[in-house]
């Protein structure tokens, strides 16, 4: 039976208290990705496996400089993380998706200055509005 509290964890950057868990098997690897949609914090383990035990391959943590879920018209997608500072142009593409073309979701940017996440554009209210019941 599945645990809720494995799909999730605290980020450890802004405190949001539901940082996303994403896991990925291949073969005899896996992965597992934990990344705030709030602030864009994240942290990746690779693991190797040799008869039912795990070896820690990769470990990584990032900080977060924004975060940002964009929805499609008619469609469905996940939540992606800057661990850079985004451009601009990319700020700007994002928000004119968000405000002129239709798609759901937000843009967050992470604020050095007060050490907090700040809504650029849209609301994260909006990933339950994916236009499918409008046809």
């Amino acid at each position: 039976m599945l645990d809720i509290t494995e799909m999730h964890e605290k980020c450890r950057q802004c405190g949001f208290d539901y940082a996303r868990i994403d896991t990925e098997r291949w073969n005899s690897s896996s992965s597992r990705r934990a990344m705030c949609p709030v602030c864009g914090w994240t942290k990746f383990e690779e693991h190797s496996w040799d008869e039912g035990k795990a070896a820690l391959v990769k470990r990584g943590e990032s900080h977060g400089f924004g975060a940002y879920r964009l929805v499609p018209p008619g469609g469905y997608s996940g939540y992606n993380a800057f661990h850079a500072a985004p451009t601009p142009e990319v700020i700007s593409q994002i928000k004119e998706l968000l405000s002129m073309k239709g798609w759901k979701g937000y843009l967050t940017l992470w604020d050095d200055q007060n050490r907090r996440p700040r809504l650029i554009a849209g609301s994260p209210l909006q990933k339950y509005e994916t236009g499918l019941d409008q046809a």
